[in-house]
């Protein structure tokens, strides 16, 4: 059985979960078939398990394939998506049984594809336009999104907050929806420690850690404006921001708003090592996410063994019964959960415990592969 599967990040050249997600999964899937992953561009990646195609810088013409969308809108972008599926021709050789592409940047090609081979489609869906920016979708990409994931045979959420999604806001029918949630590597990771944060540490200060993009949807202010609430109990507590995006202005100007300067550091982007040097020192691990349809940054935490608490709106909580959640606009239910896990220790060993087993008896990439290996040979028997 042969996949296309169009991808548009890999680690290391990721700028979040999508391309994490897809690395694990196609290593998985790629030990049960045979897959090729496409990426938009060349990078100097190394050390794949699977078949990595980059698309060509030539384009193998397909009558009514383009069509651009003429708004204000990156049309370098909006380019590099609707020439992607001729670029991919350019340079693949082979008739797959299916395509299977991952999220919107792919959405196009990955329908168009299907169309020029005739065989099945599948589009993973890791987040939707209205979970990424706090129902204020850029009105090209929900376009391009309710377009072409009407079109596709199979879709594919991460999880039941995205399904609800992709229902009541983009019309898609039910039957075509299969819920594939992400799995994890469960594994211990090789670390640089911080040092300034080991003074920290040394110096019995509390380190309250969010991970992730610096923008609404991932619900930074909400985190950021607890801190007032846990240091009238915890003064020597440092609010560790490891992400960029968009509000980081917004969060500096929140924070002078707050008085807490002393308490708070940005470290914009860490990947790898760097990362996991901080989850080694981090007390808790917070959250907030406004909309978020897995949020793999949870299981990083709980594989850390660190106390992890999270919004309702983020889309592993489902999945977890343990799991403390909270309102994302709830910053005070976050403090008291905060506050909590900082003061009671029983109850934040016993928590750790309790989280990290149910997790990892829930969440496998093996696991997530082979749901996906059985949806494939379903399909193939329909064909």
């Amino acid at each position: 059985m042969k996949v296309l599967m169009i991808g548009w990040e890999l680690p290391p050249f990721n700028s979040g979960g999508l391309g994490v997600a897809c690395y694990f999964l196609a290593k998985e899937l790629s030990k049960k078939l045979d897959l090729t992953f496409t990426l938009p561009e060349n990078l100097p990646i190394k050390n794949i398990p699977f078949k990595v195609l980059f698309a060509s810088k030539e384009i193998i013409k397909i009558k009514g394939y383009f069509e651009k969308y003429k708004f204000s809108f990156d049309q370098n972008l909006l380019s590099l998506i609707f020439s992607y599926a001729e670029r991919i021709l350019a340079v693949y050789k082979e008739k797959p049984d299916f395509v299977h592409g991952h999220d919107w940047f792919t959405a196009p090609a990955t329908y168009f594809l299907g169309k020029y081979f005739n065989v099945p489609t599948l589009i993973h869906v890791h987040s939707t336009e209205i979970e990424r920016t706090g129902g204020n979708p850029n009105p090209i990409i929900f376009q391009i999104e309710k377009e072409y994931f009407s079109k596709i045979d199979k879709i594919l959420p991460v999880g039941e907050l995205t399904k609800n999604m992709l229902i009541n806001r983009y019309g898609i029918q039910p039957e075509k929806i299969f819920v594939l949630p992400n799995g994890f590597e469960w594994s211990a990771k090789e670390t640089i420690i911080p040092q300034y944060l080991k003074y920290l540490k040394d110096n019995n200060w509390k380190i309250v850690i969010f991970v992730g993009r610096l923008v609404l949807q991932k619900g930074p202010d909400y985190f950021l404006r607890t801190l007032p609430l846990v240091k009238k109990y915890f003064p020597k507590t440092k609010y560790i921001f490891i992400g960029s995006g968009d509000m980081f202005l917004d969060l500096i100007r929140i924070t002078k708003e707050l008085k807490v300067e002393e308490n708070v550091i940005f470290t914009s982007f860490l990947r790898e090592e760097k990362l996991w040097g901080v989850y080694s020192l981090a007390d808790v691990l917070v959250v907030p996410s406004v909309a978020d349809p897995f949020g793999l940054v949870v299981l990083e935490g709980i594989n850390f063994n660190l106390p992890v608490i999270a919004s309702r709106q983020t889309g592993v909580g489902y999945y977890l019964n343990h799991l403390m959640k909270f309102e994302f606009w709830d910053t005070r239910e976050m403090a008291n959960k905060i506050i909590s896990l900082l003061k009671y220790d029983k109850m934040n060993r016993e928590y750790r415990k309790n989280i990290y087993f149910e997790a990892k008896s829930k969440f496998d990439w093996q696991k997530t592969a082979e749901k996906l290996y059985n949806l494939y040979l379903t399909l193939k028997c329909h064909q």
